[in-house]
């Protein structure tokens, strides 16, 4: 971290100005330095017909979505996106619950659900066996967590 000399700020030092004033370390200004509440929007930009987007669930693309079995509940709908996640690393196609519905509804004891294809369950499951596993042990050596 460094402090900048014109306003104070605490700057990582990844940063070679200073995000609330634009001053270098050296304190150097730049008399360009918009802070972001002031700046214009950055434009989106739209893909063009055609162009290859990486979609983690392509293998869903262009057909009806298949039957999906549940693999694992999560405590949280966050939860439940970061196991998905994890698993589409792994190279299995998996789609978390936007919402834990149980709760919801009043619900208690279940999450937001990760759901996979059928043909994907064991694979998952073994690599979801391997993600408790760790998960138990960090729990072991961080008693209280």
């Amino acid at each position: 971290m460094w402090r900048c000399p014109k306003c104070r700020s605490s700057v990582d030092d990844s940063f070679g100005v200073c995000w609330s004033c634009g001053t270098t370390p050296d304190g150097i200004e730049d008399p360009n330095f918009v802070i972001a509440d002031e700046a214009d929007p950055i434009p989106s930009e739209e893909a063009s017909e055609g162009t290859d987007v990486d979609d983690p669930l392509a293998d869903f693309a262009g057909t009806p979505l298949p039957d999906l079995v549940a693999c694992y509940t999560a405590s949280d709908a966050a939860e439940a996106r970061f196991i998905a996640d994890e698993l589409m690393e792994q190279g299995i196609p998996a789609i978390p619950d936007k919402l834990d519905v149980d709760s919801l509804v009043g619900m208690y004891g279940s999450g937001a659900k990760v759901r996979v294809r059928q043909d994907d369950l064991l694979r998952a499951q073994a690599w979801l066996k391997a993600y408790e596993d760790r998960r138990k042990s960090r729990q072991r050596i961080m008693p209280g967590t």
